[in-house]
């Protein structure tokens, strides 16, 4: 504490709106239709069809405590954790402490990255499992044995939770053999990481009759590409017509690609041709991701990409810029309460069970239930976070500036470090992945920042400071 007054300092602040959070938005914020998913997942343990199980997973070892607010508060112990592996690392390239704590400053302190914790949500857990898995490799250097087994262990796990992070378990032995560090640690790291996946993909097979982690690539796929997609263009056989923006229901057929809705108003309106004739049981949401929609979905995706890359390019390009040149307003804490789930009658019923069976007691949860999402919001403290996210944010243009300042750090010689590249290059297919397969939206992006923050950190070193005082 006293070698790093600075950064426990500004730990100790942090942790403030965290509380603030905790006490004002109860049990927990509870996040669309997704949220229950992962509690339903958690009670009925079975791979979803729809995103990877690994959260529910988490969800169902804490499930004897029957606590939401829990959850939370792991969730919130983890964004501190992060932060603080933020400041290990960019101490152990030569920073000092106030340089190091202000590379953690993004996590410690951004509404949006606070906001995640409070969710239940995957987001959180993946981001904490990537992060570790960069600390525990490159805390040390050069990485031990049983530092790139966890590493790549670390990084599969993180798969089964956000699949985004599938192509880092290549790209660690990657770096690994560019770094010379020979065969047998890059073979380890990836074995390490297939493993978690391989048993992920068994076991959604042994459940759903695919080998896959979801089945939803391909719907995600489809939708991404009525950005652009022109059948006149395209061309597509009898089977896959049905698939053309030009026969999506209502004002989704827009012809002008440049006036078309995003692409999830593609994927879940229950109109459009995957819910046709599919029956839809108690869980919502899920009769349309069959593996015999998913793969005609793909087929079509491949189809619309193949006929038009440019379009594809130019329609991934636009949305990528977006996080630099804007400040996500759209994830914020909510200061009204809404007294309605905002569901139709049969997802409401869902919510509740999913709900009200995680925590195994309807005294528990009732208090919530006319509530929005099922979460309450408390005076005073959601005000204190709806004036704190007024305040204090992280905005577009200085994301922008962190991400380019590590960019510099690859392209500058004297400034290149192969730790600051692996983050970099993570960093940014971390980006692309989500808005080349499906939509944009911040939440995707988060996970981004404590990495483009280690680069920029290390990019700004002294050249020949490194230590291993941390």
């Amino acid at each position: 504490m006293r070698r790093h007054w600075i950064f426990a300092s500004a730990l100790a602040v942090a942790a403030l709106p965290r509380l603030v959070a905790m006490l004002g938005y109860r049990p927990a914020y509870l996040f669309q239709l997704d949220t229950y998913d992962y509690l339903w997942g958690a009670v009925h343990v079975s791979p979803n069809v729809v995103n990877p199980s690994g959260y529910s997973l988490f969800l169902w070892l804490l499930r004897p405590f029957h606590s939401l607010m829990l959850v939370a508060f792991l969730q919130h112990l983890l964004g501190l954790g992060i932060a603080t592996m933020v400041y290990a690392l960019v101490r152990r390239y030569g920073l000092p402490a106030w340089g190091a704590t202000l590379a953690a400053a993004p996590v410690l302190f951004d509404p949006a990255q606070i906001l995640v914790e409070q969710f239940v949500m995957a987001d959180l857990l993946a981001m904490a499992l990537m992060v570790g898995a960069f600390t525990v490799l490159l805390v040390r250097r050069p990485p031990s044995m049983w530092q790139v087994v966890a590493a790549g262990l670390m990084t599969g796990i993180s798969v089964t939770v956000r699949p985004t992070t599938l192509p880092l378990v290549l790209l660690i032995p990657l770096f690994l053999l560019l770094r010379r560090l020979g065969w047998r640690k890059a073979g380890a790291s990836l074995l390490a990481g297939v493993i978690p996946v391989a048993g992920y993909v068994g076991w959604f097979a042994a459940a759903h009759g695919s080998a896959n982690l979801t089945n939803s690539n391909g719907l995600f796929l489809w939708s991404r590409t009525m950005s652009f997609a022109d059948c006149a263009v395209i061309r597509p056989p009898a089977d896959l017509r049905a698939l053309c923006p030009d026969a999506q229901p209502g004002h989704l057929a827009q012809p002008d690609p440049s006036r078309r809705p995003q692409p999830k108003f593609y994927l879940w309106n229950h109109n459009a041709w995957q819910w046709r004739d599919e029956p839809s049981g108690f869980v919502p949401d899920t009769a349309a991701f069959t593996q015999a929609n998913n793969d005609r979905a793909l087929r079509f995706a491949i189809m619309a990409i193949e006929a038009q890359p440019f379009s594809y390019i130019g329609a991934v390009t636009a949305e990528i810029a977006k996080p630099f040149v804007t400040t996500a307003n759209t994830l914020r804490f909510p200061t009204v309460q809404r007294h309605s789930l905002g569901l139709v009658e049969a997802n409401q019923r869902y919510a509740v069970t999913s709900v009200l069976a995680y925590l195994g007691s309807t005294q528990s949860a009732a208090s919530n239930h006319d509530y929005d999402n099922g979460t309450r919001l408390v005076s005073p403290f959601a005000s204190l976070m709806g004036s704190y996210q007024r305040i204090i944010f992280l905005p577009g243009q200085v994301f922008g500036l962190i991400v380019l300042t590590g960019l510099a750090g690859l392209i500058l010689p004297r400034r290149r470090t192969a730790a600051a590249a692996l983050l970099w290059v993570s960093a940014a297919i971390l980006i692309v992945l989500p808005l080349a397969e499906h939509d944009y939206t911040y939440r995707y992006v988060l996970p981004v920042v404590p990495l483009a923050c280690i680069a920029a950190a290390i990019a700004l070193r002294k050249p020949g400071h490194e230590t291993a005082q941390t």
